[in-house]
Parts: C-alpha cells; structure tokens; sequence
C-alpha cells in the first residue's frame, strides 16, 4: 500500500504553471486525482475481507513444495488482476491522457504499479503450464484461489517458514 500513497501524493501534488492551464489539463490532473483515489479504494476493497488459505484446504499431499507455490502464486496474481481489471483501465487510460498533455520531461510513467502485477500474471501462467497437467487441473479447481487471498502467508507455511 506505500506504492499507492505515494501515487496519492504524487497525483495531489502535480502543479500547474499558469501559462500551462487548459481546461485538458485541469481535467486530466482532476482525473489523475479521481482514478487514483478509486484504484486505491479498489484494492483495499480486493484485500478487506482477504481470506486466509490454509495448506491443507489445497489438498496438497503428494505434490512437491514449489509446484504448489508456483501455481498459488500464479493463480493469486489471476484473482487480483481480475478484481482490479476495471480499475487498472481506468487510471492506465487516465496517464495516458495526461502524458498526451505534457511535454516529455513531465510523463508519468506511475503505470509500472499496474503493469508490474500483469507482468507477474503472464511470468506465472509461463510456469504455471509448466507444472504437470494434474496439478494444473487440481488447483485450476480449487474455488479459495479463484478470490483475492493471502498469499504470503500461504506460501511461508508451505515452506514452513511459519
């Protein structure tokens, strides 16, 4: 949630001269505010009532360790993208909007928040196809990971970190 602070101060701190008030640029911050606030918003509502997944609510015996973490964090990466899909749209189009108005050495290149977590998706689905078939099938089905959950705690009890 640091990230998204600083998104918020960052966003609430743009200054505009004078000489550079448009009536597209005064909405364009006023969209960078709003889309900000409603992506953070967002994220807190995916994580409010995070259920905990326990090891053996997987039905893990006999699959080794990090095929298990492997396809957790994958399918983790799957359900937070899926919940903030809407939200990563609209403060994704709202930067490009700003960044259409601004010379080059005032973009805002914050999108690397959103698109960091789609890269992790796509990396995860790499290895998660890795990952024999049954496995796949085996946690494709289970509905706890098909929601927002908390996966580091998951992933340390799995390695017996906890």
């Amino acid at each position: 949630m640091n990230k998204l602070y600083y998104l918020l101060v960052l966003f609430f701190s743009l200054s505009l001269s004078a000489a550079t008030v448009t009536p597209e640029m005064l909405f364009a911050k006023n969209k960078l505010q709003e889309t900000t606030i409603s992506y953070t918003k967002a994220m807190e509502t995916c994580f409010e009532h995070t259920p905990r997944v326990r090891p053996k609510q997987l039905e893990i015996d006999g699959f080794e360790t990090e095929l298990v973490v492997n396809a957790v964090n994958y399918l983790h990466y799957v359900a937070l993208n899926h919940c903030m899909k809407d939200e990563y749209i609209r403060f994704l189009s709202a930067v490009e909007f700003y960044n259409s108005l601004v010379s080059s050495d005032e973009k805002l290149t914050v999108g690397s928040f959103v698109t960091d977590s789609l890269k992790e998706e796509v990396q995860g689905e790499l290895e998660f196809k890795q990952l024999p078939e049954e496995v796949q099938q085996h946690f494709l089905q289970l509905d706890v990971l098909k929601v927002p959950f908390d996966v580091a705690t998951l992933v340390m009890e799995l390695r017996g970190d906890l």
